[in-house]
């Protein structure tokens, strides 16, 4: 129940409302069935019961305008609540940490932001649907019952039997199932692989025929489980249908000589079976889809769980007493200490405990070797990490005190896993020409360009897609710019350019610079060289911490 529980809460229509409207659609749907025998066993003469037609005429109105309304209802709700549901998480999103995040997962995100409010909004209509089918057929076995009670308790073991081998068979199906769509999984895993290491694949034969090879094999067993799927359903289905002709037959040879019917009682206990017939297959072959939409609805409130309490952890580090300072004189990371963790909390990798000032107006450069811990700092220092132990403080004031949200507003970044948008989100009044000029400047005018407020190609090569991030860094025009490896993809006419023209000219402007790198040959660019291993900084020709 906790599906109905779900859309209760969160509906702004009365579930019992709708409820109380299936059940009148339902009950007319019924009815139809009622009227349509009793006007055949009266009529006489050829003689058409005109009152009889009037309220089968009236009972489809009742029918289609309850159907129609429920449905429509429905739809929309369930739309909302998946809009209002997408929304409310990716608030939440936002405003979580950066560790939270990644200690939830894309994936489990992704599913439940995406996958599993799909599952929602693609399960809920059948739903509803089977739901006044049981209710038709509930009806119909009470007409039943008053046609003939043998008949009815005939019809309910014949039900019950076939809804049994229904439900194991559609177990078996169902596991079938599963391990062929991981099965499948599996095929596109290797497929990407082929894709994204297509090079690798192209430059020696022999990875070629393995990864070709596998493929083969793994093709071969998800084609052996679809067809054993496939020839499972056929049975099932076959036996089904077999019992329910065998539950007409049963009207018809068996019941008369239980008790004591006549031929008017058979036509319409036959009648009622094949009016059922299909809202009942309908209403079981739906329980897979309903198992699976509350499946849905607990991983969504798991997912919920998890953000409303990173949400409430970061909320208490975000506000703070102070604003973004239009300029600073230092921030001090003092003692800062930070640590990679199991799943057992043990450390991995611990970073610190690091001393470091960065003063108003210098550049530092941070160099080290993949994984001494750069990245780690960088985020450290702009406060995307917390520290396990010290402080980050600006003139003084410790960063948690500001509010971690008014200190980020110091920066500007481009980390080594950047993203790039299309759109200048969150800069306001951009000047075009301006754009221009700095797509000119880095020197991909003629790879992509503005219009509409957006960048219209971003199909560019990694060193291209830089350099667009770049340009969004100089129209941010923050206090601190920080380049994490940004130069790592350039040619060397321009990395020459990045290190002997920008970084300068961004000096003169009076920013604050930290760029992480490797060039050694440009490290007279830097008013101090640190540099890292192993999480520490240590001593290093080029300056001090």
């Amino acid at each position: 129940m906790k599906l109905w529980d779900f859309l209760g809460s969160h509906s702004d229509v009365s579930l019992p409302k709708v409820i109380t409207v299936a059940i009148i659609s339902g009950l007319s749907n019924a009815l139809l069935l009622v009227i349509a025998n009793s006007a055949a066993h009266s009529l006489t003469n050829q003689q058409v019961d005109v009152r009889m037609a009037i309220l089968f005429v009236l009972a489809i109105v009742i029918y289609v305008l309850s159907q129609r309304w429920v449905l429509r209802i429905v739809s929309i709700e369930v739309e909302k609540i998946i809009e209002r549901l997408r929304v409310r998480m990716s608030d939440k999103i936002r405003h979580a940490d950066l560790q939270a995040i990644e200690r939830i997962g894309r994936g489990q995100i992704y599913a439940g932001v995406n996958t599993e409010t799909l599952t929602i909004s693609q399960t809920t209509p059948p739903l509803l649907l089977a739901a006044q089918g049981a209710m038709m057929v509930l009806f119909s076995l009470v007409y039943i019952f008053w046609l003939s009670p043998t008949a009815f308790f005939l019809t309910v073991a014949i039900i019950t039997a076939g809804v049994f081998v229904h439900f194991k068979n559609k177990q078996q199906l169902m596991s079938d199932l599963d391990r062929s769509t991981a099965k499948e999984g599996e095929f596109f895993d290797v497929l990407t692989h082929l894709l994204e290491g297509f090079k690798e694949v192209k430059i020696r034969s022999a990875r070629s025929r393995e990864v070709y090879e596998h493929l083969q094999q793994i093709a071969a067993e998800v084609s052996g489980l679809k067809t054993k799927t496939a020839v499972r359903y056929a049975d099932y289905y076959i036996i089904t249908q077999v019992l329910f002709y065998l539950l007409i037959g049963a009207m018809v040879f068996i019941l008369p000589g239980m008790s004591q019917v006549y031929s008017e009682q058979v036509t319409r206990l036959t009648s009622a079976i094949l009016f059922i017939i299909g809202p009942l297959s309908m209403t079981v072959s739906v329980v897979p889809a309903f198992r699976a939409a509350t499946h849905a609805v607990t991983n969504i409130g798991r997912l919920e769980d998890a953000l409303d309490q990173a949400q409430q952890q970061a909320a208490e580090r975000e506000t703070g007493d102070g604003e973004a300072p239009p300029s600073f004189d230092a921030i001090e990371v003092r003692g800062v200490k930070f640590s990679y963790l199991d799943s057992d909390q043990r450390p991995l990798f611990t970073v610190g405990p690091l001393d470091f000032t960065l003063r108003q107006g210098e550049t530092v450069l941070i160099v080290g070797g993949n994984g001494s811990g750069k990245s780690t700092f960088l985020k450290l220092l702009t406060a995307l990490y917390f520290p396990d132990q010290g402080d980050v403080l600006i003139d003084g004031i410790p960063a948690r005190t500001l509010g971690y949200r008014n200190y980020r507003e110091l920066f500007s970044v481009i980390y080594s896993d950047y993203h790039l948008f299309e759109r200048l989100y969150g800069i306001n009044d951009v000047d075009n020409r301006r754009v221009f000029d700095l797509l000119r400047l880095m020197e991909i005018e003629r790879k992509t360009t503005w219009q509409n407020g957006r960048f219209m190609n971003q199909d560019l090569s990694t060193g291209q897609k830089k350099r667009l991030a770049l340009i969004v860094t100089l129209l941010e025009d923050r206090p601190i710019c920080i380049f994490d490896e940004w130069a790592a993809d350039q040619d060397p006419a321009f990395r020459k350019f990045f290190y002997e023209t920008l970084l300068p000219d961004l000096k003169r402007q009076g920013k604050t610079i930290i760029c992480a790198t490797h060039d050694d040959r440009y490290f007279h660019v830097g008013d101090r060289v640190l540099k890292m291993e192993m999480g520490q900084f240590v001593d290093f020709g080029g300056g001090t911490a």
